[in-house]
């Protein structure tokens, strides 16, 4: 805003209270507390108060096809993939969690990493689009659309959660996707979204995967993956990318020829050896314990270590640690050598019978040095 000449103020509300006597606009996130002290008095002096999300709709000005993706699972990898399928047509530039890359004949190259999916760094992805004369910009977004999207996709609606102080559902504020979106707007939807789609998928809708075969509709076409890949993680993505895809003009076959040979991705169950050692990374920003505990039914046969927890200090939202000390109370005779990640989760150490790691760096290598264990699993929610 002030590069544009506007007089703006960044105001720390979280900790203090500053007044907005003299603001005309309040720009304020989504998930702030209704209650807030600053949020109340914008209020009470009848100002002008938009979301953030809004704000950059406003900012930004796209050269190109722009594909904005939110939802409560499954966002990082549906956005990946979708931009392996799109760079078959051209250059294509994605922001996820993994950060801003661009994407040529299906393979990327990280441009900056560090950055998160709040609706602010939309901006700085559009500056990248431009200046890499991208063909289209793929955008991981928490909590809604910003209103630049041609085409727009909720990869699920399951497992929501409250948000702004416990006051509201995750998925009322990623409903901005609509609520935002610009004439023209195409919306691609998981089924169990429950919403009037343009282009349907998962279970039950137009476009769905599994293991062996996409399906559009009533036809289906082969579909060849890397045979270790854990596909019941992947669903989902698989079938996300090639919906929005598939909205975008891209026929079946190119759908189907981008995906071919896919093998997972960082943190996301993506499976590499070590020795004679699996190791199942499941490590990422939007890790939950109810994925902690779909992994640990997927990983089978031998013995089994376990690093598991949370890196704090790069995460704005934590594990539910009562609920995971309870999965894992329950599911220690499983886990040979478990490793815990963070301070939160020291008081059960003992407990437990496990190690402490600071990260999850140090928490691999102190499972690595065991080298007693056959397969080992890694659910640590951390950035990557």
């Amino acid at each position: 805003m002030a590069e544009l000449g506007l007089d703006a103020q960044a105001l720390e509300v979280y900790h203090h209270s500053p007044s907005v006597v003299g603001f005309d606009l309040i720009v304020a996130p989504v998930h702030l507390w209704p209650e807030n002290p600053t949020l109340m008095e914008a209020r009470r002096l009848g100002k002008t108060i938009i979301t953030h999300h809004q704000a950059v709709g406003q900012l930004a000005d796209p050269c190109c096809k722009v594909f904005e993706i939110t939802g409560t699972h499954s966002k990082t990898s549906t956005a990946l993939l979708l931009a392996r399928i799109l760079s078959i047509r051209g250059r294509v530039i994605s922001h996820t969690t993994r950060g801003i890359e661009l994407w040529s004949e299906g393979r990327s190259n990280l441009i900056k990493k560090g950055l998160s999916i709040t609706p602010g760094n939309v901006i700085k992805s559009v500056e990248v689009a431009k200046d890499q004369s991208a063909k289209a910009l793929v955008c991981e977004i928490s909590l809604g659309g910003v209103g630049l999207a041609d085409y727009g996709v909720f990869t699920s609606f399951s497992e929501d959660y409250k948000i702004a102080g416990g006051t509201k559902w995750a998925t009322t504020a990623k409903l901005q996707m609509i609520s935002l979106s610009k004439i023209g707007f195409l919306l691609v939807a998981n089924i169990d979204v429950k919403i009037s789609a343009n282009v349907s998928f998962g279970e039950g809708g137009f476009i769905r995967a599994d293991r062996n075969r996409i399906y559009f509709g009533d036809t289906s076409l082969p579909l060849e993956l890397e045979e270790e890949l854990d596909i019941s993680g992947y669903q989902t993505a698989l079938a996300g990318s090639a919906a929005a895809a598939h909205a975008a003009g891209f026929d079946e076959a190119e759908i189907v020829g981008a995906l071919e040979g896919f093998d997972g991705i960082e943190g996301r169950m993506k499976i590499t050896y070590d020795g004679c050692m699996e190791i199942f990374d499941n490590s990422n920003s939007g890790l939950k314990v109810s994925d902690i505990e779909r992994a640990l039914n997927n990983v089978s046969g031998g013995s089994l270590g376990l690093v598991v927890g949370e890196e704090a200090e790069t995460v704005c939202e934590g594990l539910n640690i009562p609920a995971l000390v309870n999965l894992l109370r329950h599911r220690r005779i499983e886990i040979d050598f478990l490793v815990l990640v963070g301070n939160r989760l020291k008081p059960w150490a003992g407990e437990l019978r496990a190690e402490m790691a600071r990260d999850l760096a140090a928490g691999m290598e102190l499972a690595l040095a065991r080298r007693g264990v056959d397969r080992l699993l890694l659910c640590v929610k951390c950035f990557r």
